[in-house]
């Protein structure tokens, strides 16, 4: 068929990591869901879940052959539709050469990908908890999956891709999955619109259930070393590189957030010091957005300062976000990936270098100033991509079929509304003795129909 040489290792390590991705979404489900109102609890498991249901089938009709499929440096084709032929290709939909041969069979490659293109639109459901409509909501998983994530995967992990092409470094998805589902989620909170109940004044809403997301915290970190891991496509030192960064700057940014919560608890004159639970948690995800674009090109020195520098930005933008940003982003979707993915992809342009990966190139730390002009390029293109193709698939919606809760239904909870689950209630009282020896008394005066 070709003369590419298949590697069982190799092989064997992407399928690990492609059941590690997909393990992410179920705790991305978790981690969101710990963090909103018990009467929604149910259907934040299930905006996250539901992806797994609606994405996989689009990639095997045409999202594979629209990003890895032969075509341009803009778009695939319909060649590999219905993933016909796609076991007989070479990964990426090229032809195999000496130079760009590759050691995994593309049909594996296709399944990894597929767990990243179900995990990018799952994060955008934590920026509409609780106000929009379920079928609205799988319809629009549905079209930008189609026409926003894959056009831009297509241009940032394709080799043909224009931006790839341009010299943009995006090792696993910093740009594609970050970047792109934080600011689809903005885009999604602005047009929706504020819950019922939203108090811009007030950080924290809901948050009843945080077990959950400490578990949902555990497991995105394990995901993580596949994500980032099995991103090298090979079992090898890059792949090694890729968990060793990962792990490190998650460490440094939840070490940050909780060093930043305790020096902000003496300040307002506490006596012990106070840290966040939920926050803890999101600065374990902050470290692992930031260093996603440079784990296989960066020393891991630099991704434990990278994690360093994005959580305490980040630290600060949602300390003080409500004083200029009271934008109802419920779960901080954009907060934690969007800021946190171009934290961590200009980041990327200065600290990446090639003695680490001869697959990637030397930032502007290491004589190449260049490479941070790309990597703005590659953010702002996204960005403006991604905005603009969200807002028109949302705003069309709206306009026909609606995608808002009302507000009567809002203060109900979507658990009840959309799922058919009964509302929580709140322990009846017994009734007094007074009461019960009236009951007692009326129940005496029924004449059996015996009688």
């Amino acid at each position: 068929m070709n003369s590419t040489v298949l590697r069982h290792g190799d092989t064997a390590w992407l399928m690990t990591s492609t059941a590690l991705v997909y393990m992410m979404t179920p705790a991305l489900a978790c981690f969101y869901g710990g963090l909103v109102e018990n009467k929604n609890f149910l259907n934040q498991l299930f905006l996250s879940v539901v992806c797994m249901a609606i994405v996989p089938v689009q990639w095997c009709l045409f999202g594979y052959s629209f990003v890895f499929g032969p075509g341009n440096s803009a778009f695939g084709s319909f060649e590999y539709a219905v993933q016909l032929r796609a076991g007989l290709v070479a990964i990426y939909g090229e032809d195999v050469d000496d130079i760009n041969a590759y050691t995994v069979p593309s049909l594996t490659y296709a399944a990894y990908q597929s767990s990243f293109a179900i995990i990018t639109p799952a994060l955008i459901s934590g920026a509409v908890v609780g106000r929009m409509k379920l079928i609205p909501y799988m319809l629009f998983i549905f079209l930008w999956s189609t026409f926003c994530y894959d056009p831009i995967a297509r241009w940032v992990f394709c080799s043909r891709g224009w931006l790839y092409q341009l010299g943009v470094l995006d090792f696993a998805g910093g740009l594609v999955v970050h970047i792109a589902s934080g600011i689809s989620g903005l885009v999604a909170a602005l047009i929706i619109g504020s819950r019922v109940q939203f108090d811009p004044d007030v950080l924290a809403t809901g948050q009843t259930n945080l077990p959950y997301t400490i578990l949902g915290t555990g497991l995105l970190w394990v995901g993580w070393m596949g994500f980032n891991g099995g991103s090298a496509l090979s079992a090898d030192g890059i792949a090694a590189l890729a968990i060793v960064n990962t792990n490190v700057a998650a460490a440094s940014s939840m070490l940050i957030w909780m060093i930043l919560d305790i020096v902000k608890g003496k300040i307002q004159r506490q006596s012990a010091g106070f840290i966040s639970i939920p926050g803890v948690c999101s600065a374990t995800v902050v470290g692992l957005v930031v260093i996603t674009p440079a784990a296989g090109y960066v020393q891991p020195g630099y991704a434990l300062l990278m994690g360093l520098v994005g959580g305490l930005i980040v630290y600060i933008f949602l300390t003080s976000k409500k004083l200029f940003f009271r934008v109802d982003d419920t779960l901080d979707v954009f907060s934690c990936h969007g800021l946190g993915g171009f934290i961590g992809t200009i980041l990327t342009g200065a600290l990446c270098q090639k003695d680490v990966n001869s697959n990637g190139k030397n930032g502007a730390l290491y004589g190449n100033p260049i490479q941070l002009w790309y990597q703005f390029i590659g953010v702002a293109v996204i960005c403006a991509y991604a905005a603009v193709c969200t807002a028109i698939l949302l705003l069309s919606m709206h306009f026909t079929i609606g995608i808002r809760i009302d507000r009567i239904d809002q203060v109900r909870g979507l658990d009840n509304v959309a799922h058919g689950v009964l509302e929580h209630e709140l322990p009846v009282r017994p009734p007094s003795i007074k009461k019960m020896k009236q009951m007692n008394t009326n129940a005496a005066t029924i004449v059996p129909v015996d009688q």
